[in-house]
């Protein structure tokens, strides 16, 4: 039996933040809903159905779904997959010049959590993952210099400390640079 592609549905209106953080969210559980069983229908996998109420099998209403060891195992296929792509899109946008706080605001991180980390250091923690050998970094091309970049953050400081790669007189560089002294000034 052959299934007809799902339709999705961009949202278009000017609703508040949270109400469309809301609905993606929701559109995001439901559609990992649909590729844990599409996935365990496609690999020959165990399928189930279950009562909708637990309580209430009387009702007739039932749930298709996958079997629960299988479909968890999928899940976490799933998550990793996710965040692989999430970092893909990390990349893309870092690439377009769009700074860690953004990426954090984009990802649904709080400007300051109770640990005082600010939206940009967790974009940044959430990208490039664990520090190793007390170190951590991620990786991109500036398209204004072709530089493959390594990115140490938005806590490391000078641009040039935080990126390692721009080519020499990169204008996207140079240009981090001169609002980072411009910055500072402002400070004094």
């Amino acid at each position: 039996m052959s299934q007809q592609p799902s339709k999705i549905y961009v949202v278009t209106d000017h609703t508040s933040v949270s109400a469309q953080r809301g609905n993606v969210a929701d559109l995001a559980r439901r559609s990992a809903q649909r590729a844990v069983l599409e996935i365990a229908q496609a690999t020959g996998g165990g399928i189930v159905t279950r009562p909708v109420f637990r309580d209430r099998p009387d009702l007739g209403m039932k749930i298709t779904s996958a079997k629960p060891m299988l479909g968890m195992q999928i899940a976490a296929h799933l998550e990793l997959a996710a965040k692989r792509l999430a970092a893909e899109y990390i990349t893309h946008a870092r690439e377009d010049g769009h700074t860690w706080h953004e990426i954090g605001v984009g990802l649904g991180l709080s400007s300051a959590d109770e640990s005082g980390t600010s939206a940009a250091e967790a974009a940044y923690e959430y990208a490039a993952g664990k520090p190793l050998l007390g170190r951590r970094s991620f990786s991109w091309v500036c398209p204004a210099c072709n530089g493959a970049v390594t990115d140490r953050g938005p806590e490391a400081g000078h641009p040039a400390d935080c990126e390692h790669g721009h080519h020499t007189n990169c204008p996207r560089l140079g240009a981090a640079v001169a609002k980072w002294h411009a910055l500072w000034e402002g400070e004094d």
